[in-house]
């Protein structure tokens, strides 16, 4: 069974799963290693039903990348990515329409 971050206790168990988050964490470890992103945050906010993971250049810099997840409705998460100079750049309420588009821009700055 698959575990899931709920957004709310009182609602029905929507939001994100260890398997993505670990997705994410991821594609931040491979930029990583080659030292093209060197910084994340990670936020929560479950009165809002916002969670952020963030890809910073360095510790310091404005934010490169920015994947958000945002409760919508009471069974409903909609994923965001947004880039820096560009705003937002995918959303979609499926995780791997939106991680899809994130990783098509880290790998663009794996070239």
């Amino acid at each position: 069974m698959t575990e899931i971050i709920p957004f709310s206790k009182t609602s029905h168990p929507s939001g994100f799963t260890n398997a993505q988050f670990k997705k994410l964490d991821g594609l931040y470890l491979q930029a990583a290693a080659t030292r093209v992103l060197n910084y994340r945050t990670v936020d929560c906010d479950f009165d809002e039903g916002v969670a952020t993971y963030t890809y910073f250049v360095a510790e310091g810099f404005k934010p490169h990348l920015q994947f958000v997840i945002r409760k919508v409705g009471p069974r409903t998460t909609m994923y965001e990515v947004y880039m820096k100079d560009k705003g937002r750049i995918a959303k979609s309420g499926v995780f791997d329409k939106a991680y899809s588009r994130l990783q098509e821009e880290v790998e663009k700055l794996l070239d």
